[in-house]
């Protein structure tokens, strides 16, 4: 039996140490966070089974750390307790206003630690909903050099994915300069990721729902800033909220980023399950593309979670294959096709090719490199047993 896990937030090692080891020989796995800004990546990224959170913290305070986990869909209902050194009435007061389920105040003993926790698990367990809500997978698309058909495979992958599974996909727009997602789809461009951030500080879920686009297909879609002026209003937090939001929205999102690694992408590839890595046989691309791994190492992304794309696969004129492989030091996972003139075409029109020619080789790849990275995620595609030719 799996034991429940508490996620302890206090700046002070000492007391936080002291913590674990009152709740570990309580027969609790514990984890331990010194801010709120970094219990929340926690929180949202694998919800612990209760949080017990220090008022006085850098950053965001324990009152500001409840009021932003209860106002998440997915966390709403977690269990909080809330320590600190002020005992009056008005600071418990706070702490209830702000989203504590309990309150205990400095000094305590060990015993009254345990059983807290243990009733406050227990009371919560007796009232929570019986079907949690589902996280679904964010699957982030990035080139790391510009003219490697990086938009061209997010919207792809976003509608194979729609028209395999008929679950709800998201695609966002994440390249916030200079964004073309709208121009692939056809989409006006009446609503974008501005329209939430010039919201207010607190992200709600209606409010997001509310700005996606709707297309055809029944994929939907967050736009980037109209303005390439405007990019500069969306910060890394912005990204960060609006990505768990959709990700509690939707079965898959799909993030088309921008070509650098500003704290923006940096925090998509932090939210993202799985990274697809679009390179296309030249020497630029190997190039930034070997550079970009040694970072994704650095950052402590998991190499499995790590798709390489080989666009324009069939040129005939670039790098091959096995040198590609070399320079990387790993293998290419998928290989597309060049779509020549009908994918030119089909942007220009708006009309993507996998809904205007199914039947073309490079959509045939698209649906592939689809249903292989939902069976990798977890889901159930539709059946295709073999990869179709590179040409």
């Amino acid at each position: 039996m799996k034991l429940p896990t508490l996620l302890i937030v206090d700046d002070d090692d000492v007391v936080a140490e002291m913590l674990e080891v009152m709740l570990r020989n309580a027969g609790y796995e514990v984890r331990r966070a010194a801010s709120g800004e970094e219990a929340l990546q926690q929180i949202y990224k694998a919800p612990p089974d209760a949080l017990i959170c220090d008022v006085l913290l850098p950053g965001i305070d324990g009152y500001t750390l409840c009021k932003r986990v209860r106002q998440h869909p997915l966390t709403k209902t977690l269990p909080i307790l809330m320590l600190t050194a002020q005992g009056d009435i008005s600071a418990k007061i706070a702490g209830f206003e702000a989203g504590a389920n309990d309150y205990l105040a400095k000094p305590f003993e060990p015993p009254e630690l345990v059983y807290r926790v243990k009733n406050l698990l227990a009371r919560t367990a007796s009232e929570a909903p019986s079907a949690p809500l589902r996280r679904g997978k964010i699957i982030a698309v990035f080139g790391a050099k510009g003219g490697v058909g990086k938009t061209t495979i997010a919207v792809s992958l976003a509608l194979a994915i729609r028209l395999r599974t008929r679950q709800r996909v998201i695609i966002v727009d994440a390249d916030l300069t200079f964004g073309d997602i709208a121009v692939h789809l056809n989409i006006a461009p009446t609503r974008s990721i501005v329209d939430i951030v010039r919201s207010g500080d607190e992200i709600e879920r209606e409010m997001v729902n509310q700005v996606l686009l709707p297309h055809p297909s029944g994929l939907q879609a967050l736009l980037a800033p109209p303005r390439p002026e405007e990019a500069e209003l969306v910060s890394p937090d912005h990204i960060t909220r609006i990505l768990d939001l959709l990700a509690v929205s939707a079965d898959y999102v799909v993030v088309d980023c921008q070509t650098s690694y500003d704290d923006r992408t940096l925090s998509v590839f932090d939210r993202a399950d799985h990274v697809l890595l679009v390179i296309t046989p030249e020497i630029g691309p190997l190039k930034n593309t070997s550079l970009f791994l040694n970072l994704a190492n650095q950052l402590g992304i998991n190499p499995n979670a790590i798709s390489v794309v080989l666009n324009r696969a069939n040129s005939g004129v670039g790098i091959g294959v096995g040198e590609i492989e070399r320079v990387l030091r790993r293998k290419i996972n998928f290989h597309v096709i060049s779509g020549g003139q009908p994918v030119v075409t089909s942007v220009n029109r708006g009309m993507p090719l996998i809904l205007d020619q199914p039947k073309h080789p490079f959509v045939q790849q698209m649906l592939y490199l689809g249903d292989q990275l939902v069976k990798q995620l977890g889901g159930a595609p539709a059946p295709q047993t073999t990869a179709p030719a590179a040409g």
